[in-house]
């Protein structure tokens, strides 16, 4: 890595992001990599990305073909520019590299930048150019700083690295009749003022299932900039309490507590460049700017937006939906619509459902055990839509009620996760350790165990796992020998043969093939 003493400038704008308990690390610019377009990902600004969970070299696979893009803000001479950084492994070495897109626009050979974090943005922030730090109400760099600390229990997301691995299909001949449900719903409209008013004081409110806080700056910009200019809105979805009278959300939180967060002063709107321009960095009034120096909006548009008016679809679902251990707060026709409704254009999968509905301790495991480095070996990169989140679920449930089993596979593991939602702690640990020793077991003596032709064998993996687990339970030494010895007398069983060729999830055949494979692992 090249290195040189710092300039006074630079200490000077090191000293402010450390007086800021900014991280960050050190960017040295070469002429070789502004020419070629390639900056190195040294293992500082490697561990950096991984560590605020941005981006995972660790898992990504190596050429440009599965590259990642991410949103990148250059703050150099004095300037704000928003472009996209791509994140790759070199195919020779494996190298890790990225360049930010027009870079060589804003940096010059010598110079030292500091990346940083902001939620999911990465920030180059040029420390060897002449222009100081502007601390400054609405300066660039304060409206970045003050994004960073946003309670990061309010914005929860993900972020996919590379291309998802291919998931055997896991159909089941058997279905579950869908249950009826007796719903009645009106119609009711409110104005953005009303709608923050009713929030604020409690009358609408986030049920159980609901969670997290997920769009970025530009997302609540935009909607809030809708707003003003008119534009159409999708509806939001809520549904009555029948004791309070309040009403739950159900489809609509994204939107609502954009409104609220803007109403209250919590962000201006984002300077991007797809925001019309007026607004850009603008508080909602000088009642709640950050200081008087702020932008604000002007008087003709704050009555647009309070008096914006957002249509609303209440629910009184039936009382004998109500679930019998979590009562109406978890009413199955709500539920239901929950699962149903759609307004992004990309419908939720199943395990992205179980993790707003059903979300305690065990979905907690899942996640932790999901950045397990012998899983990730297995299955490979991170899977953008949580299917490497359900596998482990069908490991953990099987392994503990699979005599119980009863098709499809997306009820037994939604009855789980229910059932087990808030799982002792002392459980947890137990089933933490087991997945833990037992991935390392199988990913040591093959990483492809489970993969054929790129695709992940869900068949094979439960009744190995759980054959496995359960013999590592009860004491039984599996070596490499033993392992490879088991394995080959499971995969040429008729009757696995027959429990893993087709409709892998019938009650049947998931039984049977995690009988064998219990018996042949723990030696009977």
């Amino acid at each position: 890595m090249n290195t040189r003493e710092l300039t006074s400038v630079e200490l000077e704008k090191i000293e402010v992001l450390k007086g800021l308990s900014i991280d960050f690390e050190l960017l040295y610019v070469t002429e070789t990599g502004l020419r070629k377009s390639i900056l190195d990902a040294t293992a500082p600004i490697v561990q950096l990305l991984k560590n605020k969970q941005v981006h995972d070299f660790d898992v990504q696979l190596s050429g440009t073909e599965h590259k990642v893009m991410l949103t990148c803000i250059v703050l150099s001479n004095g300037a704000r520019e928003e472009t996209k950084t791509s994140l790759y492994k070199a195919t020779a070495r494996g190298d890790t590299r990225f360049w930010p897109g027009r870079f060589n626009h804003f940096a010059s050979d010598g110079q030292i930048f500091a990346m940083f974090i902001e939620n999911s943005n990465i920030i180059l922030l040029n420390l060897s150019d002449e222009y100081p730090l502007d601390m400054s109400d609405g300066s660039d760099f304060s409206e970045i700083v003050s994004r960073i600390n946003i309670d990061s229990t309010e914005l929860i997301g993900t972020v996919g690295v590379g291309e998802d691995t291919k998931v055997e299909n896991d159909e089941s001949s058997e279905s579950e009749l869908p249950s009826r449900f007796e719903v009645s719903s009106y119609g009711w409209d409110s104005d953005v003022e009303g709608l923050v008013k009713r929030l604020n004081r409690g009358d609408i409110k986030l049920p159980g299932f609901q969670r997290g806080f997920v769009w970025s700056l530009t997302e609540q910009s935009r909607f809030i900039e809708s707003l003003i200019l008119g534009l159409p809105v999708p509806n939001i979805f809520l549904a009555q309490d029948r004791d309070s009278r309040t009403l739950n959300i159900i489809d609509g939180q994204q939107r609502l507590k954009t409104l609220q967060r803007y109403l209250a002063g919590k962000f201006s709107i984002s300077n991007s460049k797809k925001i019309h321009e007026d607004l850009r960095g603008c508080y909602f009034s000088s009642d709640v700017a950050k200081s008087s120096k702020s932008k604000v909006l002007d008087d003709a548009d704050i009555r647009t937006l309070s008096d914006s008016v957002l249509h609303s679809i209440v629910i009184r679902p039936d009382p004998s939906a109500d679930s019998s251990t979590y009562g109406y707060e978890y009413n199955n026709a709500v539920i239901q619509i929950f699962r149903r409704l759609n307004t992004s254009g990309k419908p939720l999968q199943p395990q992205e459902v179980r993790s707003c509905i059903f979300y305690g301790s065990l979905d907690s495991l899942l996640h932790d055990l999901n950045e397990t480095s012998s899983w990730r070996t297995l299955f490979g990169p991170k899977h953008s839509r949580y299917k490497d989140v359900e596998t482990i679920l069908r490991f953990v449930a099987l392994y503990e009620e699979y005599d119980n089993y009863k098709a499809p596979m997306p009820s037994f593991l939604d009855k789980y996760m229910e059932k087990n939602r808030n799982i002792p702690q002392e459980k947890l640990h137990e089933l933490k350790n087991l997945f833990e020793q037992t991935t390392t077991l199988l990913s040591s003596f093959d990483s492809k165990l489970f993969k054929t032709g790129g695709t992940f064998l869900l068949s094979k993996f439960d009744s190995v796992m759980v054959g496995v687990a359960k013999a590592l339970n009860h004491g039984v030494t599996l070596d490499e020998e033993t392992l490879a010895k088991c394995l080959e007398q499971l995969v040429n069983d008729e009757e696995y043969k027959k429990a893993t060729d087709e409709f892998i999830n019938d009650t049947e055949n998931v039984i049977s093939r995690v009988d064998i494979a219990m018996k042949i692992f723990m030696g009977e």
